[in-house]
C-alpha cells in the first residue's frame, strides 16, 4: 500500500502563473481555472515522489488552505499576531502537479527545503484569486510578496469549492475526450471515484521524420501522380 496523505496538517505554500483556461496536468476542465485552483507536490499528487505522467490520485481533490505565517520572514510575520486583521483562507481544487525540486519533491523520508512533506502552489492570477489574497507589510519588509508561506490544510468536500455549482468547471476537459491520461473527479476522497496512479516513466519519444526525408517522400508522391496523369492522357488519345 502506498503513502497516504493525512486529511489535515501543515504544509508550505507558494504561487505560480497558470494562464486562464489552461489545460494542466490532471486534465481538469479549463473552466476550473476561473475559480481557485492549485498544484500539489509529487508525493501528494501521485503517492510517489518520482516523475508521474498524466493524472494521479491527487487530481480533483479539494482542500481548505489557511495562511499561518510568512516562511522564513525576518522579523517573523505571523498572522495570529495581527489581531485586527482576518486570517485568509481559500478552498482550492487540485488541477496540476507542482514540479519545483525545491518545494515539491519531498519523499516519505525527506522533507522539502522548508521542512514540509506537502506543498501547495496556488494558481494566480484568476478571476477568483490574486496577490491581494496574501497579507503584506511593505513598509517594514521592503517588499509586498513573501513568496513562501506556512499554512494549515484540510481535505474538504468539493461542494465547498467556488466552482462546484458550475457544471462546466467540473470533470475533465471535454475538448480532449480521446485522451485516457486525463482524470479529474468531481469530489474525490468523498466519493468512490479516485484517479489511478499514472505511469512513472516518460513515454519514448517518436522521432519525427527529417525534413529531407519528408521532402523526398513528397517528391516521389508528386512524381507518381504526374506519371499516372500522363499515362491517362496517352490512353485517352489512343
Amino acid at each position: 500500500m502506498g503513502w497516504s496523505m493525512p486529511p489535515t496538517g501543515l504544509a508550505s505554500l507558494t504561487h505560480y502563473d497558470l494562464p486562464l483556461n489552461y489545460l494542466a496536468a490532471c486534465g481538469c476542465s479549463t473552466v476550473a481555472t476561473n475559480y481557485p485552483t492549485a498544484a500539489i507536490s509529487s508525493l501528494a499528487y501521485s503517492d510517489k515522489s518520482s516523475y508521474t505522467l498524466g493524472a494521479g490520485p491527487g487530481c480533483g481533490r479539494c482542500f481548505k488552505i489557511t495562511l499561518i505565517s510568512a516562511c522564513q520572514a525576518s522579523p517573523p510575520f505571523v498572522l495570529a499576531d495581527r489581531h485586527d486583521k482576518p486570517i485568509p483562507s481559500v478552498v482550492v481544487k487540485i488541477v496540476d502537479k507542482c514540479p519545483s525540486p525545491m518545494y515539491c519533491a519531498a519523499t516519505e523520508s525527506k522533507t522539502n527545503s522548508v521542512g514540509y512533506t506537502i506543498h501547495f502552489d496556488l494558481a494566480l492570477p484568476s478571476p477568483a484569486l490574486n496577490l491581494s489574497f496574501f497579507p503584506s507589510d511593505a513598509a517594514l519588509y521592503g517588499y509586498e510578496d513573501f513568496g513562501v508561506w506556512n499554512v494549515k490544510y484540510e481535505s474538504i468536500s468539493c461542494e465547498h469549492w467556488a466552482g462546484w455549482k458550475n457544471e462546466s468547471a467540473l470533470g475533465t476537459d471535454p475538448n480532449y475526450p480521446a485522451s485516457n491520461s486525463l482524470c479529474c473527479p468531481y469530489n474525490p476522497a468523498f466519493t468512490s471515484e479516485v484517479c489511478p496512479i499514472a505511469p512513472t516513466s516518460k513515454p519514448a519519444k517518436e522521432s519525427a521524420p527529417k525534413s529531407g526525408t519528408a521532402t523526398l517522400r513528397m517528391s516521389h508522391l508528386l512524381l507518381s501522380s504526374f506519371l499516372t496523369f500522363q499515362l491517362s492522357l496517352v490512353i485517352l488519345s489512343a
